[in-house]
């Protein structure tokens, strides 16, 4: 259910902090066309980013029909190496407040031994080097506006290793503990950043993936409701978790995370203080 002491993201907050230009990475359809769907709502332009050009220029048609925003579109596949080049290249002349890491997937689980290496590494460089990369470059740009925010999409696969699932889940667990350290590097800036500890979710990605196994989608989460409350997160809280129907940290999972974060960032003040070099 969602969190409703969380306001919905209102369009002059959305223009003021997190405007005027949004990048979103994996933007095609899903989670990723949500975002750039309730960002449009509110007066957000986007660069939507994503390997298939006839889907996003659909979409990049449709919101400017239907919201009256700007749209740039980046035919990129999020697994080479250049993908956040890239992404910061076709971006540099744009005033980006906010950045969205959504793509990530890995739609069809199998056994790690059973395939090449090299669709581990692919997997690996998307969701490792490309959001270590892209979140680095944008970040700093955040930094330098002094404003603006970042969404990180991880999945409930991260909480442990998930079988069949082995790199998907290990390089969704990076994204978490990513998000956790520098929400308390961020704490006295105004650039914001929220972990979504995503749930199942009924995207065209899982349709494809379970058509003709008889498989209910009923318990699903609506993509539309994860990424309204991923929105409304930002500034409040380093990770969310679902059902995010309680206050934060909503649950004892997230209690422990968040009390060793206070604990892990204390400690970080005290051993690592801005400048200090640390000697081998």
């Amino acid at each position: 259910m969602p969190d409703a002491s969380l306001p919905d993201l209102d369009r002059k907050t959305a223009r003021e902090k997190y405007g005027p230009w949004a990048v979103i990475a994996g933007a095609s359809d899903g989670t990723g066309e949500a975002f750039a769907r309730q960002l449009a709502g509110v007066g957000v332009n986007s660069l939507l980013v994503a390997r298939r050009p006839d889907v996003l220029e659909s979409l990049a048609a449709d919101l400017r029909s239907q919201y009256g925003v700007e749209t740039r579109i980046l035919v990129q596949d999020l697994m080479e190496a250049d993908a956040a080049r890239n992404m910061l290249a076709a971006s540099a002349d744009l005033d980006v407040g906010v950045y969205v890491s959504n793509a990530g997937a890995d739609g069809t689980g199998s056994h790690f031994f059973e395939q090449p290496v090299e669709r581990w590494l692919r997997l690996a460089t998307m969701n490792v080097m490309t959001v270590t990369e892209a979140t680095h470059g944008f970040g700093a740009r955040l930094l330098k506006r002094g404003r603006g925010g970042i969404v990180i999409m991880s999945s409930g696969a991260g909480l442990g290793g998930t079988p069949f699932l082995s790199m998907y889940s290990a390089t969704k667990s990076f994204e978490m503990v990513l998000v956790e350290a520098l929400w308390g590097e961020l704490e006295k800036s105004e650039v914001e950043i929220v972990g979504v500890i995503a749930p199942a979710m009924d995207t065209p990605l899982v349709r494809r993936h379970v058509a003709g196994q008889g498989f209910k989608l009923g318990h699903f989460y609506a993509p539309d409701e994860v990424v309204r409350e991923a929105l409304a997160s930002l500034g409040r809280r380093p990770l969310i978790m679902f059902p995010a129907d309680r206050r934060p940290p909503p649950d004892e999972v997230l209690k422990d995370r968040y009390d060793q974060l206070l604990l892990s960032l204390e400690a970080g003040k005290s051993f690592f203080p801005k400048g200090q070099k640390v000697e081998d």
